[in-house]
């Protein structure tokens, strides 16, 4: 069943960017209130136009020859409303003009629909999102180019084309095609759904096609180093010099929480005295875009000292000479076989790290610590928040002496 709607375009002038005398016209597609200008490259006297009309007055030939191309330009918004309501494609403002323009057809492939939400995220790095989540989204496209040939042969996936079935079948390749864990799966296909909520938004769907596509996370146990661990790399004889480097910035990051992206771009401008005469990390999460204000322990001043004058930070503008995640982790792994531990150490299990063993379990609450992350849930941190066998004792200690206390007296009193 159609669905009504109000539809109109007229062409009018913009007497507010006259110049000499002549104002541009443009072609005004207005859908249920809603309106979407075309410029159509014409210029008109102001003094001769017909505003009711919407044409050009007079009979001259330069009147007739404009009067025609504005013409043909309604005569097309027309024709392409007519295929819309034909097709039962949802019908907007928006949608219509893109059509008049020719970029309707690009815009409803999926793939290129996918690659532009991918270029938006790439030009608002530093703004809105972090070089890591682009990243990710590029991960996703490569998953995506190997996936729709194999199991679309010969076919443009289309925006409406998207289905239930297309999301279950990218969860299964993800997992037995490609390798990737539950998880790993989920962050994928988390992204595909953001890309269709926009599209959403902007009108080129009019409905959601993975609604009722749920998908479960599974609990995995998060790594991190105990305190006997840490003292072990902390004072690990290490004979080359850039495992030395890379040690010295995996334990700042276990002493100060910082994501390997924040860790990178640390700065001066970063660096303030807090109320308590300290010095204290102030920032701009990457990630979340939350503020996050960390007191620098002892451990991590030491470090910031060390690397005061280090040519590589200099020439970074960065307080630590930090190399790639990929390297970072790379030598980490060194350093853990080193170490004899037993541990896929990265520079995230140093966040972990800081998240229990520095904090968590030192009776820091976990609100404090929620705030030092920069987390913009306290359910995120809980995640963090291990209970483990050291502090389980220490909690239950002033339990057991109670009740000790309790059967001495029932002793004492039989």
């Amino acid at each position: 069943m159609a669905i009504s709607h109000t539809f109109s375009s007229l062409c009018i002038i913009r007497t507010s960017r006259a110049k000499d005398g002549k104002a541009p016209v443009y072609l005004r597609i207005t859908v249920d209130g809603q309106r979407a200008e075309i410029s159509v490259k014409e210029s008109i006297p102001v003094d001769k136009w017909n505003s009711a009309k919407g044409r050009m007055k007079g009979n001259s030939e330069e009147a007739k020859s404009i009067n025609k191309r504005l013409d043909n330009w309604e005569t097309k918004v027309k024709e392409f409303h007519n295929t819309f309501i034909r097709d039962e494609k949802r019908i907007n403002a928006q949608a219509l003009k893109d059509a008049v323009l020719g970029v309707a057809e690009k815009d409803d492939d999926f793939l290129a629909y996918f690659d532009a939400h991918e270029k938006e995220v790439k030009s608002k790095i530093g703004i809105e999102y972090s070089a890591g989540t682009h990243k990710n989204y590029v991960s996703t496209r490569k998953h995506l180019e190997k996936f729709i040939p194999k199991y679309y042969r010969g076919q443009t996936l289309r925006l409406k084309d998207l289905d239930y079935d297309f999301l279950a079948k990218f969860e299964t390749y993800l997992k037995l095609e490609a390798g990737n864990s539950i998880n790993g799966s989920i962050k994928h296909i988390q992204r595909v759904k953001r890309v269709i909520h926009v599209a959403i938004i902007r009108g080129k769907l009019d409905r959601d096609p993975f609604a009722n596509f749920q998908t479960k996370k599974e609990k995995t146990n998060r790594e991190y180093l105990s305190q006997h661990e840490l003292l072990l790399i902390e004072n690990c004889q290490l004979e080359r010099p850039v495992l030395r480097k890379v040690r010295d910035i995996f334990m700042f990051i276990c002493y100060t929480g910082l994501s390997f992206s924040d860790l990178a771009e640390l700065n001066e401008d970063e660096i303030a005295i807090g109320m308590d005469g300290d010095l204290w990390i102030r920032l701009d999460r990457n990630k979340t875009g939350t503020v996050v204000n960390i007191p620098i322990l002892p451990p991590a001043k030491v470090i910031l000292d060390k690397y005061s004058d280090h040519p590589e930070a200099k020439n970074k503008g960065t307080l630590l000479p930090v190399l790639s995640n990929q390297k970072m982790n790379k030598y980490l792994k060194e350093i853990a076989t080193a170490c004899n531990i037993n541990k896929p150490v990265t520079c995230h299990i140093g966040r972990h790290t800081f998240a229990t063993t520095v904090t968590l379990c030192n009776d820091i609450p976990v609100e404090t610590v929620s705030q030092m992350l920069g987390h913009t849930s306290l359910r995120t941190t809980q995640i963090y928040a291990k209970v483990i066998e050291k502090k389980i004792s220490k909690d239950m200690s002033k339990l057991k002496l109670l009740y000790g206390n309790q059967s001495s007296d029932q002793a004492s009193n039989q």
